[in-house]
Parts: structure tokens; sequence; C-alpha cells
């Protein structure tokens, strides 16, 4: 776990958003299908993924939300949205490298500091998969950057 830092700034455009509720391997299908779409449609992408969870149900059903950068604009297939400006502003930040399943020891310790330092959180968790894990790599080599919108104002 690297430091905490405060006051982080994360922006994307052009982006093509899905967001649904999902299991973790509907999740994983629905990249395959967002990068089968990119690959027939001739798009690149233009940034990190970026994901996010709003909620977890009782059967581990994740309401979930997945953003990818693109290098040009098209039509999107109506269960994507395009999104052209995502700016998530003022924002605690930490860097996580490693395991994947250790992701929420990150989350524990930046939760800590907002509520430490009288922070009030006003978003979820953005993950920025900054290095993906690739056949000839071991997951220990993961890198997920994670931004937690705060508020500005002092009460």
């Amino acid at each position: 776990m690297g430091n905490i830092q405060i006051g982080k700034e994360l922006k994307m455009e052009n982006i093509l958003s899905l967001r649904k509720k999902m299991t973790q391997e509907e999740m994983q299908k629905e990249m395959v299908k967002i990068g089968q779409f990119f690959e027939a449609n001739g798009i690149k992408k233009s940034g990190y993924i970026t994901t996010t969870t709003y909620s977890i149900d009782s059967d581990g059903t994740l309401d979930m939300e997945i953003l990818v950068p693109m290098d040009k604009l098209v039509d999107l297939p109506s269960e994507y949205r395009l999104k052209s400006v995502f700016k998530l502003v003022n924002a605690v930040y930490a860097r996580h490298e490693g395991n994947p399943a250790n992701l929420q020891n990150v989350y524990n310790e930046m939760l800590a500091y907002i509520k430490e330092n009288n922070l009030q959180q006003i978003t979820t968790g953005y993950n920025v998969t900054v290095k993906d894990i690739t056949p000839d790599m071991s997951i220990d080599e993961v890198v997920i950057d994670v931004y937690i919108g705060v508020s500005e104002n002092v009460l």
C-alpha cells in the first residue's frame, strides 16, 4: 500500500459506460464483450479501464459500472452509454500493487484516513486498472489506482 494522497483528480473523455447488476463472472464476460465490440469497430482504448461498485446484494450480485475511454466516437449499442466527460475532483487517492484479492485492505486504509481527517465521502471508490494481468505475468504484478471523492466543504 502506497501513501494516501488528497486533492487528486481523475478525468476521462469519450467513455463507453456500462452500468448493471452482475456477478464477478458476468463482469468478466462483459469485459470480453466490450473488447470484441472495440475490435469489430476499430476502437482503441484511450486510457485505463475504470470500475466502480455502487452496492452488493446479499447474493453477491454487484451493482457496478465499467468505464472505458475510447479513441473515437461511434454509435453505441443500447446497452452502453456514452459519457463525453468523466471528472472526479478532490479525491482521496492510493495505489494498490499486488493481488487484487487484497484491494479491500487499501479501501480500509483509505476509509480510515477519511474518517480520521473528518472528511466526507461523496462518491463510491473508482478502481483504475493501471497494469492488468497478462498471461506472462504474476497476479501479484497488478496495479490499481483507487480514487474516492470527498467533499471540499468544511462544516
